[in-house]
C-alpha cells in the first residue's frame, strides 16, 4: 500500500495523538497506539566524483531497501533519513486475540506511505503466540525496530541491514521461556514477499531509472535469542526461492549509460541466510556485533556482512565507534548472477545525546572505502538526526 502524498504523512501523527488520548476499553475491546519520527539532515563531505549508475557521486547509501541515498557534495539534504510512522493495536476480550498495524512514510520514497505491518495474533499459551499477516522478516537484531530512530544507536542503520526484501506475508509462531538463568525467545515463520520496482536494485546495481521486480517465495526460517545479565546473543536461519525480473533498463558501467533490460528471471535461484548477533551492556559500556552470510544457490555469488561497535554511556551522552564490512564473492562465472568480487568498509563515529527518555539527538560521521571491483566509490558523510517516539 502506497500513497505518494506528504499530507498522508502529516495525518499519521494526528492519528497517533488521537489514539493516545482516546485509548479506552469498551465492551471488552482495548485500543492502543504510538508513533515515531526521525528528522534527518546530511551532507557529503567528499569522495570519488563522477556519474555512477546515473547518480551524481560522491554517493553514500544510508538505506538500500528504501533507496535512501545522499549524492553530490553541494547541498545539505533531508530526505534520505527522514521518516514518520504510527503503530496501532486492538485487543479483544480476554486479550488472547489482537490485531496490530504499522504505517511508515519516508523521505527517501518522497513521502509514500507504506503498510509495514498488519497481522493478527492469538495467544495459544502464556508463552506461545501465533501470528498471521504482514510482518518484518526477522533477519537482523534490529529488524523489528529498524524504522524507530530512538531504538537505534546510529543516525541510520549500517548497510548490513539493506537487502531487497524486509517484510513478508505469512505466519509465525513465537515462544518465550526461562532456561536456567537464561531468558530465551524463539520464532519460526513461513511466507512470501513481492516487491515491485525495487529501490534496492536502483541503488545497488541497475541504476535509478531502472525497474526491477523481486519475489521471495517459500520463505522458511527461525531465530533464537538468549540473554543473561549483560549479555545477549541471537541466531538466525532463513531460506527461500528468489526471483529478480528486469522490467525496463539496466545501467551499463562500461559505457556509463542504460541498456535495454533482458527481462531475465532467476526463477531457479535459492538462498540460505545465516545470522549471528552478540551484544553486551556492561555497566556504562556497550558492544554490538552482527554477522550475516547469504549463499545464493544458482546465481554464482555469496554475500558476507558484519558490524562491530563499541560505545560508552556518560550521563545523557553516548559516543560510539562502529566498523562495518560487506563483501560479495563470485563463486561460478557460468551462472546468471555472477559478478566480480566487490567489498566495502565503513568506519562510523556517532555521538548521541538523550533529550528525554523518548527523544534524542545524534551526530554521525561515516567514512566509506571500497575494495575490489568499484561500486559507487569512496565517500564521507556527515549526518544529524532528531528522533522521537510519541
Amino acid at each position: 500500500m502506497k500513497n505518494n502524498n506528504w499530507l498522508s504523512a502529516m495525518l499519521l501523527s494526528t492519528l497517533t495523538v488521537a489514539t493516545h488520548v482516546y485509548a479506552d476499553e469498551q465492551s471488552g475491546i482495548e485500543y492502543s497506539g504510538s508513533g515515531f519520527a526521525t528528522f534527518g539532515l546530511g551532507k557529503i563531505l567528499g569522495g570519488a566524483q563522477g556519474v555512477v549508475q546515473d547518480y551524481n557521486c560522491p554517493c553514500f547509501v544510508t538505506d538500500f531497501t528504501q533507496g535512501g541515498i545522499y549524492e553530490g557534495n553541494n547541498d545539505v539534504k533531508w530526505k534520505p533519513n527522514t521518516k514518520i510512522g504510527v503503530q496501532g493495536g486492538v485487543s479483544f476480550a480476554s486479550r488472547k486475540f489482537s490485531v496490530t498495524g504499522q504505517l511508515v512514510s519516508r523521505g527517501a520514497q518522497d513521502g509514500a506511505v507504506d503498510l509495514e505491518w498488519l497481522y493478527a495474533s492469538y495467544k495459544l499459551h502464556d508463552n506461545v503466540t501465533l501470528n498471521a499477516g504482514r510482518k518484518r522478516i526477522p533477519m537482523f537484531y534490529y529488524s523489528d525496530a529498524q524504522d524507530v530512530g530512538v531504538a537505534l544507536p546510529w543516525t541510520h542503520l549500517p548497510s548490513l541491514y539493506g537487502w531487497e526484501a524486509v517484510n513478508y506475508n505469512g505466519v509465525d509462531l513465537t515462544y518465550q521461556s526461562q532456561v536456567y538463568d537464561w531468558s530465551a525467545s524463539g520464532n519460526v515463520f513461513a511466507g512470501n514477499e513481492s516487491v515491485k520496482d525495487s529501490a534496492y536494485w536502483k541503488t545497488f546495481l541497475n541504476g535509478k531509472q531502472s525497474r526491477t521486480d523481486v519475489k521471495w517465495n517459500d520463505i522458511v526460517g527461525g531465530n533464537l535469542t538468549l540473554a543473561k545479565d549483560w549479555f545477549e546473543t541471537r541466531l538466525t536461519y532463513i531460506q527461500s526461492k528468489t526471483q529478480q525480473t528486469y522490467q525496463d533498463v539496466v545501467w551499463n558501467s562500461a559505457t556509463s549509460s542504460y541498456d535495454p533490460a533482458s527481462g531475465a528471471v532467476y526463477a531457479d535461484a535459492k538462498q540460505r541466510i545465516y545470522g549471528l548477533a552478540m551484544n553486551a551492556d556492561y555497566q556504562n559500556w556497550l558492544a554490538r556485533s552482527e554477522f550475516i552470510n547469504i549463499k545464493h544457490v544458482g546465481l554464482g555469488f555469496d554475500e558476507f556482512a558484519q558490524i562491530v561497535a563499541a560505545g560508552y554511556h556518560y550521563q545523557k551522552w553516548q559516543p560510539m565507534v562502529t566498523w562495518s564490512r560487506y563483501k560479495g564473492v563470485a563463486t561460478d562465472p557460468n551462472l546468471p548472477g555472477y559478478a566480480p568480487d566487490n567489498s566495502q568498509e565503513v568506519l562510523t563515529m556517532t555521538l548521541r545525546y538523550d533529550l528525554t527518555t523518548s527523544s534524542d539527538l545524534k551526530l554521525q560521521l561515516d567514512g566509506l572505502k571500497e575494495h575490489d571491483a568499484p561500486y559507487l566509490g569512496n565517500a564521507r558523510l556527515l549526518s544529524f538526526t532528531y528522533d522521537k517516539v510519541f
